[in-house]
C-alpha cells in the first residue's frame, strides 16, 4: 500500500544500465480523496466481519492507526495557528490513544504482547501515504477558495469517519470477546462474575478496555454529528482524465493475483483475492446497466443474471476463507495496493461523491467503453481464476482459527451443506483448543463445504465466462494496457493532492 516515492525510470537514465539499482515503476496512484474513501471502505469491511478473537490485534493497532490520523490532518493546508476549534476532536482523539499505547505497553495480562492486525495496519499506512502526498503538493491547494475549502473539510470528514467506524469495530471485537470469554466458562461449568454496564459480557479486563474505546468511539462520533453528509457533498471528483486507467488496474490485479497464489499459500490473500473477486463482478453489473442505457451494449436476459451468480459464488467463497485467516495474518502488499487500485478505478467510473452513479451519468463518462471491455474481460478470465483458487482448497496442511472452525462446522451441518456424521453429535474442535486461540486442522465438514463452494464458483465463472464471451462488444476489442512503465497521461505518477487537484507528471 505504500505511495512509492523512487525515482522512476525517466528521472535518472542511468540507473537503467544499473544492476545493482533496477528503479520500481509500479506504484500508488490514487489521489488522497480516493485513499480516504478507502479507510472508509476498508473500517466496513472490518466492521461486518469482526470477531472476538480479533480483539486483542485490533487493540494493539488502534493507537497507531490515530496518529497517522492526526498527521494527515496536521498536514492539510489552511490550518490556522493557535488553538483551533476545528482541530480539538482529532487532538482529544489522540490523546486517548495515546494513554491506551502507554498502557499497552509492556503490559503482561490481556491483551499482551502480540501482533497487530494487518488490516487497521493497511489503513494506517493509507493515512501516513496521504500525509506524504498533502506534504509534497500542499502548498498548491488555494485553500482560500470555497471549492478547496469545502473539498478539504470533506477530507477531515472522511478521516474521522474512518476513524469512527474502526473504533466501533474495536469495541464490538471487545464485547465478543467478553461474550466468548462468558460462554467458555459457562461450558466448562464455571461461574463468571458479569458486569453491570454497557454490556453484561464487558467482563473484567475487557470491561476496562470497552471504556476507553467507548470514549474515542464518542469523540469521533461528536465531531461527525450533523456534519457527515453535509460536508461530504462538498468532496471534489477527479474527473475520468485516463479513459485506460481500469483496464491498466484489472491488468496488474490478474498479474499480482497470480503471482500471490503461485508462492507458499496465505489465507490472508487468497480472502483478498476472493473477495476482490466478488467487487469485480458487482462493479461489472453496473457498467454494463450504464452502456445498456446508453445503447453501447445490446440489454441481455442472460449477461446480468451469469456475472450475478458469479458475484454470489465469489463472495460465499470470501466467507469460507475468512474464517481461515487468523487475526495476525498480513497480505502482501503488492496484491493490496493492486487491489485498492481496482476499487479507486471503478468508483471513478461509477460513483457520485458518496451515491453510486445514475447509469444515465455512468454512461456519459469518458472510458466506460474501455472500463465495460475491460470489466467483462476480467469476468471471462474469472473462471481460471477460480480453478487456482479451488486448488488451494485442497491443500493438506490448511488450518484456521479454532472457534470460527468450530462454528462453520456445526452450523454447515445444522444447515445441511455438509455430510452430518454418522454417530450424531460431534465436538468438531476441543473446547481447549478453543479457549488458546490456537490454529487448527480443518474439520472435515469445514473442508467438505470449501471445496464445495470453490466447485460453485467454477461452475459460475465458467458459465458467465461463456455467456460474457458471446456479448462482448466486438468494436471494443480493444488491448489493456499492461505495461508498468509511464503512460501520456502519466497515470503512474503519484496521485494528485485531492480529488480536486490536477494530476501532476514528473519531468521526463
Amino acid at each position: 500500500m505504500a505511495t512509492d516515492l523512487r525515482l522512476a525510470y525517466a528521472d535518472i537514465d542511468q540507473e537503467l544500465f544499473d544492476v545493482d539499482q533496477i528503479p520500481i515503476t509500479a506504484r500508488d496512484v490514487r489521489n488522497v480523496g480516493e485513499m480516504l474513501f478507502d479507510v472508509d471502505y476498508l473500517a466496513r469491511q472490518l466492521l461486518m466481519d469482526v470477531d472476538g478473537d480479533a480483539a486483542g490485534t485490533l487493540l494493539r493497532s488502534w493507537p497507531t492507526m490515530v496518529a497517522a490520523a492526526e498527521d494527515l490532518w496536521a498536514s492539510l493546508p489552511g490550518r490556522r495557528p493557535g488553538v483551533d476549534e476545528r482541530d480539538r476532536p482529532i487532538t482529544t482523539l489522540s490523546a486517548q490513544a495515546a494513554t491506551i499505547e502507554t498502557s499497552l505497553s509492556g503490559r503482561t495480562a490481556w491483551p499482551g504482547q502480540g501482533p497487530t492486525s494487518h488490516r487497521i495496519d493497511q489503513m494506517t499506512q493509507t493515512f501516513l501515504n496521504a500525509a506524504a502526498l498533502v506534504r509534497r503538493y500542499g502548498a498548491e491547494i488555494p485553500h482560500e477558495q470555497p471549492d478547496a475549502h469545502r473539498d478539504l473539510e470533506a477530507a477531515r470528514t472522511r478521516i474521522m469517519h474512518g476513524l469512527y467506524l474502526t473504533a466501533h469495530a474495536v469495541n464490538v471485537a471487545l464485547q465478543q470477546h467478553g461474550r466468548d470469554r462468558v460462554n467458555d466458562a459457562r461450558s466448562a461449568g464455571h461461574r463468571i462474575h458479569l458486569a453491570q454496564h454497557h454490556s453484561p459480557y464487558a467482563i473484567a479486563p475487557t470491561g476496562a478496555w470497552i471504556d476507553r474505546i467507548s470514549a474515542s468511539e464518542n469523540t469521533a462520533r461528536s465531531y461527525l454529528s450533523d456534519r457527515f453528509a453535509q460536508a461530504l457533498a462538498g468532496e471534489a471528483m477527479r474527473p475520468v482524465d485516463d479513459p485506460g486507467r481500469l483496464a491498466q488496474a484489472l491488468a496488474n490485479w490478474d498479474i499480482q493475483t497470480h503471482r500471490a497464489l503461485a508462492r507458499e499459500l496465505e489465507t490472508s490473500n487468497i480472502l483478498l483475492i476472493t473477495r476482490t473477486q466478488g467487487l469485480i463482478a458487482g462493479a461489472s453489473m453496473v457498467l454494463v446497466d450504464a452502456a445498456a442505457t446508453a445503447g453501447a451494449l445490446e440489454r441481455s436476459d442472460r449477461l446480468i443474471p451469469a456475472i450475478a451468480e458469479t458475484g454470489r459464488s465469489w463472495s460465499n467463497l470470501a466467507s469460507r476463507w475468512g474464517d481461515l485467516a487468523p487475526p495476525g495474518a498480513r497480505l502482501e502488499e503488492p496484491l493490496a495496493r493492486a487491489a485498492a487500485e481496482v476499487r479507486a478505478a471503478y468508483r471513478q467510473i461509477t460513483h457520485d461523491k458518496t451515491t453510486l452513479a445514475s447509469p444515465e451519468v455512468i454512461a456519459s463518462r469518458p472510458g466506460l467503453p474501455q472500463a465495460l471491455h475491460a470489466s467483462l474481460r476480467a469476468i471471462e478470465a474469472g473462471s481460471e481464476l477460480a480453478v487456482v483458487v479451488a486448488e488451494k482448497a485442497d491443500a493438506p496442511d490448511l488450518t484456521g482459527p479454532a472457534r470460527a472452525l468450530s462454528r462453520r462446522a456445526h452450523n454447515d451441518v445444522e444447515a445441511g451443506l455438509a455430510t452430518p456424521p454418522a454417530e450424531g453429535d460431534v465436538v468438531w474442535v476441543s473446547p481447549a483448543d478453543i479457549l488458546a486461540k490456537r490454529l487448527v486442522p480443518l474439520p472435515p465438514p469445514v473442508a467438505e463445504t470449501l471445496r464445495a463452494a470453490s466447485d460453485a464458483t467454477i461452475d459460475a465463472t465458467s458459465s458467465a465466462s461463456a455467456v460474457v464471451t458471446v456479448h462482448m462488444p466486438s468494436n471494443e476489442r480493444v488491448p489493456a494496457r499492461v505495461n508498468t512503465h509511464q503512460s501520456p497521461t502519466g497515470r503512474n505518477e503519484v496521485a494528485p493532492l485531492t480529488a480536486g487537484i490536477p494530476a501532476k507528471s514528473r519531468g521526463r
